[in-house]
């Protein structure tokens, strides 16, 4: 059951993650790549602790996976910073079914099992009906719609991240080798590409490219990114390295918006967008994620 408890860490540091730009409202391009380079040359050191990797794919599973944390970090960011992170963090909860759904679809030889079992089977089917009614409530709102809109391709890219995470974790040399090529290499390949959409976007020369990233408010910010997300990656990477499904592992990313919820209650913080319909969607969820843990014979 770790990876229960990675997972429940996973879920924290996600809160702070989601609404950390809520408060600092700073370029997300900026926030990637002090993320990105800062953790990967915090790390890079202890990769001369490990064998060499020499698996092709398994540093072409890094290469994606970085250009999936870009997608996913900016798109956080930039919905946190504008619609807030309480309806960033309830609109993420979809990420838990679609990495359900894409694991099944990859791993068809384990799925058949919780097939054979009919009583399991309508169970998850109500359960994903009860969360696709609760989604169609919460963006009935039109904020909630354009929230739900834009962060599409973060929900995509979250539930790659978590498939891929589980690869990289599988196929490393030991837990501790999986962890720092992932802090390393994905977070590194984040950086560069973040690095190339806010030249993109913003158009700075060299001189205003490093005044811009090392201001004194963007390196303050950066400098709590690098320690939560490091706490994060690690905590996801030891979760998904051992859970059944890394669908499930997801599931529990869904306490980040109840912790959320409540900084931002105790921080007197608006957040009353879609909440009712939000948290029964988590709620189904969760269901979904005790219907695993327990002895029902969910073994994918």
């Amino acid at each position: 059951m770790l990876w229960i408890i990675n997972g429940l860490i996973y879920g924290f540091f996600t809160a702070i993650y989601t609404i950390f730009n809520q408060h600092y409202k700073l370029n997300a391009y900026l926030l990637g790549i002090w993320r990105g380079f800062g953790i990967s040359f915090l790390f890079l050191p202890f990769c001369f602790l490990f064998t060499p990797q020499t698996s092709a794919f398994y540093w072409l599973l890094l290469i994606i996976q970085g250009i999936m944390i870009a997608v996913y970090d900016s798109h956080l960011f930039f919905a946190s910073a504008k619609y807030g992170a309480g309806p960033t963090s309830r609109v993420m909860a979809l990420t838990a079914m679609a990495t359900t759904i894409f694991w099944w679809i990859l791993t068809p030889e384990n799925f058949k099992y919780v097939i054979n079992d009919g009583t399991t089977v309508i169970t998850i089917i109500l359960l994903l009906f009860g969360f696709t009614v609760s989604y169609w409530y919460m963006i009935k709102s039109p904020v909630s719609y354009e929230l739900a809109t834009y962060m599409l391709p973060a929900i995509l890219s979250l539930s790659g991240m978590s498939i891929a995470t589980k690869e990289i974790a599988m196929r490393g040399s030991s837990v501790g080798a999986a962890v720092v090529y992932y802090l390393t290499v994905a977070t590194f390949v984040s950086g560069i590409v973040n690095s190339y959409w806010y030249i993109k976007q913003q158009r700075p020369n060299i001189k205003e490219f490093f005044q811009q990233v090392f201001a004194p408010r963007v390196t303050k910010a950066g400098i709590y990114i690098i320690g939560f997300s490091t706490a994060l990656i690690t905590a996801k990477t030891l979760a998904l390295r051992i859970a059944p499904n890394p669908g499930y592992v997801t599931s529990l990313l869904l306490t980040a918006p109840i912790f959320v919820f409540f900084l931002n209650k105790y921080t007197k913080i608006p957040d009353n967008i879609s909440v009712k319909a939000g948290f029964a969607m988590i709620g189904f969820l969760l269901a979904l994620l005790l219907l695993v843990t327990g002895d029902y014979g969910v073994i994918d």
